[in-house]
């Protein structure tokens, strides 16, 4: 049964993303599963696609993959991180916008595990922060264990699977659980899973590094890493980069 690295929200960062694949490999998985958001935001969208297309097994699209080639969505987005999708645009290959056209937005893996950028609830975007939330994902979920990102913040939502049933979970039967640093949270056999491995690119919990995660499918783990990566050269690159400010200043902190 493999270990896999889960990686999300890369958003343009190519340093934190080099830092996480090394941490990873360091560490040793099997596999790599991308969770969307590869752009956007970060100062080298190519780079990001590079790595994701030469190192990822699997890879799902996120809302901003979606918006370098989808302009009716910019309403759902603030002017600063419009203003960095339409630079972001510039900066890829007629090679690189195909592909992003062509991923897919869920994906059902060959460990049975459902993979997605949002939620799972099919024709629906949301961020899975809350209990509420989580339990109509945790309902919507075919398999034992999803994968999410979106709201770059680590997180685990359980709920038993006896009292999941025609696409509903009460919120009240949910558990949210903060994965601290490389502590393992072990994930029950008879529970649903919907498990959030953080940003890569642009972490918003408070804690500049870069967050990925082990899912360790014999043992039933799910694992945060955090890793650190020179956020002072990436402040820099975007500024250089003539992006907003704000998107390298946020860095720093967490935010």
């Amino acid at each position: 049964m493999p270990r896999i690295g889960v990686v999300s929200d890369i958003h343009g960062n190519a340093i934190a993303f080099m830092a996480v694949l090394n941490e990873l490999g360091r560490r040793g998985v099997d596999e790599l599963y991308c969770l969307g958001d590869i752009v956007g935001y970060g100062p080298s969208p190519a780079r990001c696609l590079d790595l994701a297309l030469t190192y990822c097994d699997v890879l799902v699209r996120g809302n901003h993959d979606e918006a370098v080639f989808i302009e009716s969505v910019q309403a759902k987005f603030n002017p600063i991180a419009w203003a960095a999708i339409e630079w972001t645009r510039k900066q890829l290959s007629d090679r690189d916008l195909d592909f992003l056209l062509h991923m897919k937005t869920t994906e059902i893996t060959s460990s049975d595990i459902t993979c997605t950028h949002d939620t799972p609830v099919p024709d629906e975007t949301a961020y899975v922060l809350d209990l509420l939330t989580a339990s109509e994902a945790l309902a919507a979920l075919s398999t034992g264990i999803g994968l999410v990102g979106h709201t770059h913040v680590p997180r685990i939502f359980t709920a038993p699977m006896d009292i999941i049933g025609h696409g509903f979970c009460p919120p009240e039967a949910v558990e949210a659980i903060a994965p601290q640093d490389g502590e393992p949270v072990h994930l029950p056999t008879d529970h649903v899973a919907l498990c959030n491995p953080g940003a890569v690119g642009q972490p918003r919990d408070s804690d500049p590094r870069a967050s990925c995660a082990i899912l360790d499918t014999e043992q039933r783990t799910f694992t945060v890493h955090r890793v650190d990566y020179d956020i002072r050269q990436t402040r820099a690159d975007t500024i250089e980069a003539g992006l907003p400010a704000i998107l390298g200043e946020r860095l720093s902190q967490g935010i």
